[in-house]
């Protein structure tokens, strides 16, 4: 169905709900003349039947404790299920969102000064996880190879060996390139970690958003020897745009790391979902939503190609790095800028648009330099004024 069938493309005000993406623009950008284009969630409406499902748990008028049912683990499940992995309602450990799950794997399964693996350029809090835990964030950098990042493995493993690597964060779909990893890379890395005793925890939330002809795999779904190495983070929250719920979820299979990480959600008082996250993921993880997230994907491809045309046209010294998932596209300006300072006062100043830095995503080995993350989960009206603003301040650029 395309997005002209639905309304993916009726722009909607969020004035008034303390949107992140848009309150925040003074304090990020130093200015709120911009085109908010940078915080991962949609400003396009999250699914009518997930609301309805807390709508109508609204008409109780008593919103007490409650205990997780069952039929908020077989939805999980049932949802893991399309991708070949098979999950038992006992592998799964409530967080509130991925994120938080990165501190508790940290805090569970390394000791302070402990070295943990990351590949730039990376989600932040995959380097602020470790570092606000005292560990020592070791880097091995994606190689950009054309247009896609691919893995060094070699390097991989040195950093591993020459550090003492306990831990490696790994992101699966990458963000925030979009790539998604081959079973033969997944293998790979599996086999590397497992050698040297290193465990992986796999940050899959966007694995849900995979455009043809990819296909996510799980990486714990590849056997149960791999498996019992992994911790795998997932929620419906970017999908079903519902990141304000607080959703996350870890599925381990591993008796003793699931002991280990949910002895320190339990520390932290986190181990369960609150009402209306167990509700909105049980109206999501459906074959509504299986037909919601296919819409949804057609309309991020339609939203794509009219960003790459753009480029092509205007600015064809940008290289734009077509996400093989999700609704956020890594921008290369190299070629363009010669430092990150001057990319964010043109983009910011001229433009008037505000996008992920990519140096956020660098960590030490600066393997964002001169890029940005822009965000295309937006009406394309909305879409085609950014591009209008980003045209008009061509001018501003100096002359070749």
């Amino acid at each position: 169905m395309s997005s002209k069938d639905n309304n993916l493309n009726q722009s909607i005000s969020r004035a008034g709900t303390h949107a992140e993406k848009y309150d925040l623009r003074k304090t990020v950008f130093g200015t709120d003349d911009v085109l908010p284009m940078w915080v991962a969630d949609m400003d396009l409406p999250t699914p009518p039947f997930v609301l309805n499902a807390i709508h109508s748990r609204l008409n109780h008028p008593i919103l007490g404790y409650t205990h997780t049912p069952d039929s908020v683990y077989q939805a999980i499940i049932d949802w893991q299920a399309q991708h070949n992995y098979q999950v038992q309602q006992s592998h799964i450990v409530f967080t509130h969102n991925v994120a938080n799950g990165f501190f508790m794997a940290v805090s569970a399964f390394t000791q302070p000064g402990d070295a943990v693996l990351v590949q730039p350029p990376i989600y932040p809090p995959f380097l602020s996880a470790p570092q606000q835990n005292n560990r020592v964030v070791i880097e091995s950098p994606l190689i950009l190879s054309e247009n896609h990042y691919e893995i060094d493995f070699d390097a991989f493993e040195k950093a591993i060996v020459d550090n003492s690597v306990k831990l490696f964060l790994f992101c699966s779909p990458q963000n925030p390139s979009g790539r998604v990893w081959l079973e033969t890379e997944l293998r790979q890395l599996a086999d590397i970690c497992q050698k040297h005793n290193v465990i992986i925890v796999s940050d899959e939330i966007h694995s849900d958003m995979v455009y043809a002809p990819n296909k996510h795999i799980p990486i714990a779904s590849l056997s149960e020897e791999i498996a019992n190495n992994v911790v795998t983070l997932s929620s419906p929250g970017k999908t079903f745009n519902l990141g304000g719920l607080q959703i996350g979820y870890a599925i381990i299979s591993n008796p003793k790391l699931k002991a280990d990480y949910l002895k320190i959600c339990k520390q932290n008082s986190i181990d369960s979902l609150n009402l209306f996250a167990q509700i909105a993921l049980t109206a999501a993880y459906t074959e509504q939503g299986k037909q919601w997230r296919n819409e949804l994907l057609s309309h991020f491809s339609e939203n794509i190609d009219i960003l790459e045309t753009f480029f092509a046209k205007e600015f064809p010294k940008v290289r734009v790095m077509r996400p093989q998932a999700s609704y956020l596209v890594w921008l290369d300006f190299k070629e363009m800028f010669a430092s990150q300072a001057e990319l964010k006062d043109w983009l910011i100043h001229k433009a008037k648009l505000g996008l992920n830095d990519g140096e956020s995503f660098g960590g030490e080995s600066q393997a964002g330099a001169n890029f940005m993350r822009i965000n295309l989960a937006v009406a394309q009206p909305v879409l085609n004024q950014a591009l209008q603003q980003l045209k008009q301040a061509k001018h501003s650029l100096p002359v070749e």
